[in-house]
């Protein structure tokens, strides 16, 4: 994902963004972790939008948003987090929910 200053995201990827063109050594890489809070009129009118280009070739329906000019705002999460997209991940993070209950102080 890459943002304006103001937080406003410009644009998700699945690749790699932005392209470190000359190998400068950029560092400022971000993942996205998506949790999102519509309110009714924006989720209907997300709803009511086509897909557009980018989403479909990107498979991002947050391009949608943007691609109408609707403006999605992001903000840092205080830890990294992983990825739960098949079982095997599931137990990974059970595990690691575990971990963190077991070493928290009472």
């Amino acid at each position: 994902m890459v943002t304006a200053l103001d937080g406003r995201a410009l644009y998700f990827s699945r690749a790699t963004i932005p392209l470190d063109r000359d190998g400068s050594g950029f560092a400022g890489y971000r993942k996205h972790l998506g949790i999102y809070a519509y309110r009714k009129a924006a989720l209907e009118r997300f709803a009511a939008l086509p897909s557009g280009c980018l989403e479909r070739v990107e498979r991002l329906e947050q391009l949608r948003l943007l691609e109408n000019g609707i403006d999605i705002y992001v903000a840092a999460a205080p830890r990294d987090t992983i990825g739960v997209d098949t079982e095997e991940d599931l137990v990974r993070a059970e595990a690691m929910l575990q971990e963190r209950l077991s070493t928290r102080p009472l």
